[in-house]
């Protein structure tokens, strides 16, 4: 017995129609689900379908409920620092570009070694981070043995943290 995936991280924030507004328009994604949170009455469930059958919930107050009663969101030891979503790499500028349209402020692109990252906050104050391979995995190639092999080709070699030469060197072994 083995957990599959994570199907979605669940999410509390402030406002509904931001949250909304941010997911769907600006990064997106489908909302497939709203609906009351049936654990808590006061607020609603929102389901955003990010791709490939993984999603993200949010929590949020329904209409009438103070928003001020909920904390900001916040990075750190005990929280949760980032959601990260995988994209192409080739998408990257066009990312940008939309992120800059809907006058999102970003970081990056980031360098991560084997990946390249741009990393902002959503409405609620999460921060969020597109991340998107070099290499990309080979279809039907499984990410976590590339990560595991690609592990074991740095540890091999000394250095500091996994490249773009090991991810490559990882699915040619895997393949």
């Amino acid at each position: 017995m083995h957990t599959l995936r994570i199907s979605h991280p669940a999410i509390s924030g402030r406002n509904a129609e931001a949250t909304i507004h941010f997911y769907r328009d600006v990064l997106g994604m489908e909302l497939v689900l709203r609906q009351p949170n049936l654990d808590y009455e006061p607020e609603e469930h929102l389901f955003f379908h990010v791709g490939n059958d993984n999603f993200i919930a949010y929590f949020v107050p329904k209409p009438g409920v103070d928003p001020a009663s909920y904390p900001e969101a916040q990075g750190g030891s005990g929280h949760m620092d980032h959601v990260a979503l995988d994209i192409a790499l080739g998408d990257l500028p066009g990312w940008e570009a939309r992120l800059q349209g809907a006058g999102v402020e970003y970081e990056g692109p980031i360098d991560r070694g084997y990946e390249r990252s741009l990393c902002f906050k959503d409405p609620n104050n999460v921060t969020v981070e597109l991340l998107a391979w070099i290499t990309e995995p080979p279809a039907g190639m499984s990410q976590a043995a590339i990560i595991k092999r690609a592990q074991q080709i740095r540890e091999a070699r000394g250095a500091a943290f996994i490249e773009d030469r090991d991810v490559r060197e990882a699915i040619a072994a895997l393949a």
